[in-house]
């Protein structure tokens, strides 16, 4: 084939890169990194990643996603509470305290943690009000004020102002949302920076409040005889991630929840054999694998030490154990760290 020359006194034109070029590839990689992280698909590919890894995980569920939660980043704060236990030692009970008497334990510790790096209340007179106090006791002292009972409530008029929460009820209660001013009922309708100073405060506080008050998933006599972090798989003799703590048990123990909530699924695949996740809410979910029976199915709610399960050897397991996982957010994190006495 002849190669066809432009006409002579015309030199031919360079090739150059299309206008935006840079711009579209920044954004196909945006749109991969919102598919990896925020999508049922990102999900999924993520689990069969860990998976491929010899990671013990559960299959996702495809609306966890959405609603993974705080990230376990800010779990990093515990480490000054948890090199001090004693400072821990009574501060922390489950019922909310009655109006008058400050924002209540243990959402109060969980408060303290999860607001210390805030700017304060959104309300410009609270803040003004409680300029001269550090930080912390800024925090605090703001929610003192505005507890009416209602703890979720407190933490969402300090994080966006109480005139934009009603705002948003109002328009949940216009489409017939059940139970507009619940939290989870009406937050899909603040606006974009308020929906994460709102997620920040209500699910940060929160779920350091159930990860603090957990229950520990076997009362009968063992030993933990693996725990988390990377270690020589036993199966694949290769260094792996253990995303949990191993508790060696005979077949049959009673396998308590580590908190109430809801099952979210019940089920068996070849690596984890029979298990169960359980979600707390608030992005706090717990995790129990190598089940040899199971109590619950999807959907049921359970309470804080409620038998779900019988502990076994199903799946890839090398004896009899209680495979136990903690995520905050899609994170793992240490369940060790908030071992009732631990």
């Amino acid at each position: 084939m002849s190669r066809r020359t432009p006409p002579k006194g015309i030199k031919p034109q360079k090739a150059t890169p299309a206008r935006g070029g840079l711009t579209d590839l920044f954004l196909v990689v945006l749109t991969v990194f919102g598919v990896m992280t925020r999508t049922p698909v990102g999900g999924v590919t993520l689990w069969a990643y860990d998976l491929a890894r010899g990671v013990e995980t559960e299959r996702p569920s495809l609306i966890a996603t959405f609603t993974a939660g705080p990230s376990a980043r800010v779990l990093a704060e515990l480490e000054a509470i948890f090199v001090q236990p004693e400072a821990m030692a009574g501060a922390l009970s489950s019922a909310q305290g009655a109006p008058g008497e400050g924002f209540p334990e243990p959402y109060r510790t969980a408060a303290r943690i999860a607001l210390a790096k805030g700017d304060g209340p959104a309300d410009e007179a609270l803040r003004a009000e409680l300029a001269a106090l550090p930080a912390e006791e800024r925090a605090l002292a703001a929610l003192d004020r505005l507890y009416k009972g209602d703890v979720e409530e407190a933490l969402e008029v300090y994080a966006v102002g109480a005139e934009p929460r009603s705002r948003a009820i109002r328009r949940a209660r216009q489409v017939g949302t059940d139970d507009p001013s619940r939290y989870a009922a009406h937050r899909a309708f603040l606006p974009d920076a308020q929906a994460r100073a709102a997620r920040a405060a209500v699910d940060g506080t929160m779920g350091l409040a159930k990860a603090l008050t957990l229950t520990w998933p076997i009362a009968a006599p063992h030993r933990i005889s693996s725990r988390f972090g990377y270690r020589i798989h036993p199966v694949l003799k290769t260094r792996k991630l253990h995303n949990g703590v191993d508790l060696s048990a005979p077949i049959g123990t009673p396998v308590l929840a580590a908190q109430a909530g809801e099952v979210e699924k019940a089920a068996q695949d070849p690596l984890n054999g029979k298990f169960i996740i359980v979600n707390h809410g608030h992005g706090v979910r717990s995790s129990y694998c190598h089940l040899d029976a199971l109590h619950v199915q999807k959907g049921d709610a359970v309470t804080a030490g409620q038998v779900i399960a019988d502990s076994g050897n199903t799946g890839r397991s090398t004896g009899p154990h209680l495979h136990f996982t903690l995520r905050v957010g899609r994170d793992a994190v240490d369940p060790e760290r908030f071992r009732p006495g631990g």
